[in-house]
């Protein structure tokens, strides 16, 4: 029974990592999008349907850095990497729309926008970390006594 606990714990732990990982990243990411589009001058609404998009793409990215969370530590970086890379690409891909606009922005536009470029940079890295750390967390966490998981006897009722 206690390998099934640990084989569990094994799977849903980088699940939930990811998940949670990927939804903070990925609002953080979103308000920074909002900031660089108000730094622009641009309009600052946000869609459902975008933001949905935005932190289902972060917890799936979240992924290789939550696998490899309990690896050896040359795989353990590389999955953080993975994640890194993979979240740089996506978040440069999505800058470039605007890439126009920020370079035609007046100079008193100029260090808002570098600010949170900069502010992005480092949460592409910490994407992995995160992801990483909840991991490790989840799966130390102790185990619930078995006296809690049983169901009442009815039959001493």
């Amino acid at each position: 029974m206690r390998e099934n606990r640990q084989l569990g714990r094994a799977i849903w732990a980088p699940l939930v990592a990811a998940a949670l990982s990927g939804l903070v990243i990925g609002v953080l990411a979103r308000l920074l999008m909002r900031g660089i589009k108000l730094a622009i001058g641009g309009s600052a609404g946000l869609s459902l349907a975008g933001t949905l998009g935005i932190l289902i793409v972060f917890v799936v990215l979240a992924l290789p850095a939550a696998v490899t969370a309990t690896a050896r530590p040359a795989i353990m970086n590389a999955g953080r990497w993975a994640t890194a890379a993979l979240t740089g690409l996506a978040v440069a891909r999505t800058g470039l729309g605007d890439a126009q606009t920020v370079v035609l922005a007046d100079d008193g536009q100029l260090l808002p926008i570098a600010v949170l470029i900069v502010v992005f940079g480092a949460i592409v890295v910490a994407h992995g970390r995160l992801a990483q750390h909840l991991t490790r967390r989840l799966r130390a966490l102790p185990e619930a006594p078995a006296e809690a998981l049983r169901t009442p006897d009815a039959r001493l009722v």
